[in-house]
């Protein structure tokens, strides 16, 4: 019997160490490829590629304890599901993760993978921080650094004048992906997410945080000079070539889906995903109302897996909240 307790606080242990590193490694843009991606003129196809992150696997790791140890399940909302299930970015074993993840995590593993994230954030700045300064890769590849030169094409930039200025990536895919693990973190204070933003010039983000501060009444403050600033630094033509993006399909490149996910489903005829998307926001929206911009400026929210399961987190947290 004694050492029946111990083996079962053993897994106690291992599935809550699981759930923690799940957090830490969402900021590391670790995989192995499952499938071999489709090849259109040398270029990788990032979007339609199958693989499986090292995060996938401590997450499946803790999900499969959970499951040994008869958890409750708490069946979501249905558009919950839909938005899973059709999603078009996720592979099919993502979607059976995910599908069991959001209905029987708990409250308590949450807020370990919301540890995690942050930790794994903080380990983030010192090649984000690196990388802006320098304008290329700290050289930490096996960690998830992307590759990083001036000389480089295809990379999250800023254009200002004849200089162009890299976004930092840290460990991750996008900047911007960095920027929202961040933004939707509640452990994490708002003046470091300030900062965050900042490092990346993640201009969406930065103004879904200052649509949520101005909310509360929160009018002038460091978000706002932020905000000012990126829009200064990107300038006009950021803003028409974002429009051009979203009215053209002939300008995206590398497989990108639309920069607006309510415009990429329209595109793709994907109705069922369109609806689950606005009944989400409609059920939910004095409490996501703030990532409305991020909807309708990028695609990151459904295309990037990291980012996806990040939106189910989050809203399986609010929603378990009284």
């Amino acid at each position: 019997m004694e050492s029946f307790q111990k083996f079962q606080t053993l897994c106690l242990k291992i599935k809550n160490l699981s759930f923690y590193l799940s957090g830490v490694l969402l900021c590391f843009n670790i995989f192995a490829i499952s499938q071999t991606p489709e090849l259109f003129l040398s270029k990788f196809n990032l979007f339609q590629s199958q693989k499986i992150y090292f995060f996938e696997l401590f997450l499946l790791l803790g999900v499969l304890l959970n499951l040994l140890s008869a958890n409750t399940f708490k069946f979501q909302s249905h558009y919950i599901y839909l938005l899973i299930a059709f999603n078009p970015y996720l592979s099919p074993s993502q979607k059976i993760i995910a599908i069991i993840f959001i209905s029987q995590i708990t409250q308590k593993q949450i807020r370990l993978i919301f540890k995690g994230l942050k930790h794994g954030i903080f380990l983030n700045l010192i090649p984000a921080i690196y990388q802006l300064i320098f304008q290329k890769s700290l050289g930490l590849f096996k960690l998830g650094e992307s590759l990083i030169h001036t000389n480089l094409t295809q990379l999250a930039k800023v254009q200002i004048g004849d200089f162009t200025l890299i976004r930092s990536y840290g460990f991750l895919a996008h900047p911007n992906i960095l920027a929202f693990l961040c933004l939707i973190n509640p452990t994490i204070k708002s003046k470091f997410k300030d900062l965050i933003n900042l490092i990346t010039l993640s201009g969406s983000n930065t103004l879904s945080l200052y649509i949520k501060k101005f909310f509360q009444k929160k009018y002038l403050n460091l978000t706002l000079v932020i905000l000012l600033l990126i829009i200064g630094l990107k300038g006009f033509d950021s803003i028409t070539h974002r429009v051009e993006q979203l009215t053209t399909s002939s300008s995206h490149q590398n497989f990108q889906p639309i920069h607006n996910i309510f415009l990429d489903s329209i595109k793709n005829l994907n109705l069922v995903l369109l609806y689950a998307i606005i009944v989400f926001l409609i059920k939910n929206f004095h409490k996501v109302y703030f990532l409305l911009p991020i909807m309708l400026l990028d695609h990151f929210l459904i295309s990037s897996y990291a980012c996806f399961l990040g939106v189910l987190i989050f809203v399986k947290d609010i929603t378990e909240q009284p």
